[in-house]
């Protein structure tokens, strides 16, 4: 029901107007597209804990065989198994991010906000993930903005992100590396991930966050990477009621970045 009146020229009520419309059949289209999307997400997330288990036992099982605990193994064998447990690896890293991508959009993850320091969480991930980007011949480095104000947040799930985001730049960065630089700007901490990598189509921007949106780019293909990390990383952004986005040209790298109020 929509009401409204109307008036004179010396602001007196002459008359009222309502109109009534039938919303009927569009609650139940609306109620069987929740039961769809809750369809899909019980699938989802059934058939990712189901397969962690033989996954889980599989790695097991090719680990005892590389060690040599089972017995010796020729070279030829070594390879052909580092390639299964390789592939058995980034398969188990989507499985999981295909559950944390479930958790967060049913509701079922719980922040822990306390006040903390972005530096020293960046320095701390980037110590984590310094070897993983050298092994590739690639710089990680900080340029951080000294005496930022601390910021409320869930500290483990922004470690995440800023995990996600170098992660991600190292997958498609071959030559170069990758700078973290941290910044206030009105009220407003803002961290950035900027590669020297591949870089993004103008038309693949929009798809960036959006879970099953497929680019173009062979690199993507390549490097086995679904995009999910990315949607997980802008759930986690908003539901600190911060913003993330993207800059980036194709051949020119990419920087990410992501916004966090700072604490007053």
């Amino acid at each position: 029901i929509s009401l409204s009146v109307l008036k004179d020229q010396n602001g007196n009520v002459t008359n009222a107007i309502g109109f009534m419309k039938d919303i009927t059949e569009r609650k139940k289209v609306e109620t069987e597209i929740q039961k769809t999307f809750k369809l899909r997400d019980d699938f989802l997330s059934m058939v990712a804990h189901e397969l962690k288990t033989p996954i889980t036992a599989v790695q097991g099982s090719i680990g005892i065989i590389l060690d040599g605990s089972a017995g010796n193994i020729n070279e030829e064998q070594k390879d052909f198994l580092n390639t299964a447990k390789k592939n058995l690896d980034r398969l188990d890293f989507l499985i999981n991010d295909v559950i944390d991508y479930q958790k967060l959009e049913m509701g079922k993850v719980k922040f822990d906000f306390k006040e903390i320091n972005i530096n020293e969480l960046i320095e701390k991930v980037k110590a984590n993930l310094k070897s993983n980007v050298e092994n590739k011949g690639l710089y990680l480095e900080t340029k951080l903005q000294n005496n930022l104000p601390s910021v409320l947040c869930d500290r483990e799930r922004i470690e995440q992100v800023v995990t996600l985001l170098i992660d991600n730049a190292r997958k498609f960065t071959k030559k170069g590396g990758i700078t973290v630089t941290s910044s206030l700007h009105q009220g407003v901490v803002c961290v950035s991930v900027r590669d020297t990598g591949v870089g993004i189509k103008q038309e693949d921007l929009p798809k960036l966050f959006k879970i099953f949106g497929q680019l173009t780019t062979s690199a993507r293909r390549e490097t086995g990477n679904t995009g999910l990390g990315l949607v997980i990383a802008k759930s986690i952004i908003e539901k600190h009621n911060g913003k993330i986005w993207v800059e980036s040209k194709e051949g020119e790298g990419s920087a990410f970045y992501f916004l966090l109020a700072a604490k007053k």
